[in-house]
């Protein structure tokens, strides 16, 4: 019974795993002809189709950035609403505890009034005793105090109240301002696609082409900078955790400044250990490093600067996305998860003292750095 049983469960097994490999793959292959595709047109299209895609894909880019605007802009205005009914709230509470308390101090006053000067002078002289003449006083004392606390409180609250109001004007102005704002993003949104779309229409029969073109050249830049996003995490998570040792550093001590370099090499060889950064490469070349993902044909031209008193930040030059140009908003895209930071503290955590990072410069195959040693 049992011979019978464990090639039907292998049967089974192998048509399991057979139906998983069927499916995951079909995502990554339609991935993959995407962009076999973009590069079987692209190869066999005359320079001038080719500076038709590249001028319709900025258009596209600066529709995504618009859009991205208008987006943020309602954020904002949102945020703004919900922070002036907080503060009109706010506004409106205080005021009924202001109104509450100088309707005391009325009352106070008023008896205060009614009683007059002579009233407090009886209760002083009526004392049996030198005992309650001076808890009379005392009691007078308090009422005094009681009546000046109550003054300044009313002071406080109605210091506090004009600056909050004062508070609820400039978050209306704001208010105002963004919508302004909106109201321009939303002509420019319009001017854009109108532009796009007389652009589309000057092409005539050959504007199907060039939209299902540029509808896959969009895809694919939706994918990559997503992509990209990803890698500059990695390899500031890589970083971060210690993947680099002092050696890789090449440290020369001198009294107070080190000198040091991370060659292009072994960079590279870190990354190629890292599934998601297999295919990312890094070259420094003099006074600018270059990274590439040549698979999703993204290159980023640019060069580390400093950034605080320990890391290094790159910043973008250029970048190119299949030779054609990217706009500075699309740039920042590549970098929606944060910016790509070299932390020298954290790639040099055993060093037993303190430094500044003074320069940093990009030569043929290193990044050389220096240190300044607080001693």
């Amino acid at each position: 019974m049992k011979r019978r049983i464990l090639p039907i469960k292998k049967i089974y097994l192998f048509t399991f795993i057979l139906l998983i490999v069927s499916i995951i793959p079909a995502q990554v292959f339609g991935d993959v002809k995407l962009i076999e595709d973009m590069e079987e047109t692209l190869s066999g299209i005359t320079e001038e189709q080719k500076t038709v895609l590249e001028d319709l894909f900025r258009l596209s880019q600066k529709i995504d950035m618009i859009e991205r605007e208008k987006k943020k802009i309602n954020k904002d205005i949102a945020d703004l609403q919900h922070q002036i009914d907080t503060l009109e709230e706010e506004i409106n509470e205080k005021q009924r505890a202001y109104d509450l308390e100088l309707d005391t101090l009325k009352k106070v006053l008023v008896y205060y009034q009614r009683g007059g000067p002579a009233t407090y002078l009886e209760i002083l002289l009526s004392a049996d005793s030198l005992t309650e003449f001076l808890k009379s006083i005392n009691v007078i004392k308090d009422i005094s105090k009681n009546v000046n606390e109550l003054l300044n409180s009313l002071e406080e609250s109605k210091r506090i109240l004009l600056e909050e109001k004062k508070s609820l004007d400039d978050k209306v102005l704001e208010l105002e301002a963004k919508n302004d704002e909106l109201k321009e993003n939303l002509k420019s949104h319009q001017l854009v696609l109108q532009k796009q779309e007389k652009y589309l229409q000057s092409l005539n029969e050959q504007r199907e082409y060039y939209e299902e073109q540029l509808g896959n050249l969009e895809e694919m830049w939706d994918n990559s900078k997503k992509l990209f996003a990803d890698i500059v995490d990695e390899i500031t998570r890589i970083i971060s955790e210690g993947y680099f040792t002092m050696e890789d550093l090449n440290i020369s001590l001198g009294f107070q400044e080190m000198t040091g370099s991370i060659k292009e090499d072994r960079f590279n060889e870190l990354l190629q250990k890292e599934a998601l950064l297999s295919h990312t490469k890094v070259r420094f070349e003099e006074n600018q490093v270059i990274i590439e993902v040549p698979e999703n044909h993204l290159v980023l031209v640019g060069d580390f600067i400093l950034e605080g008193e320990s890391s290094v930040r790159y910043e973008v030059e250029e970048a190119l996305f299949y030779d054609f140009p990217l706009e500075e908003s699309s740039i920042q895209e590549l970098f929606q998860k944060g910016p790509l930071i070299l932390d020298f503290h954290e790639i040099a955590e055993d060093m037993n003292f303190d430094f500044t990072v003074t320069d940093v410069e990009s030569t043929m195959g290193q990044l050389n750095f220096s240190l300044e040693i607080q001693w």
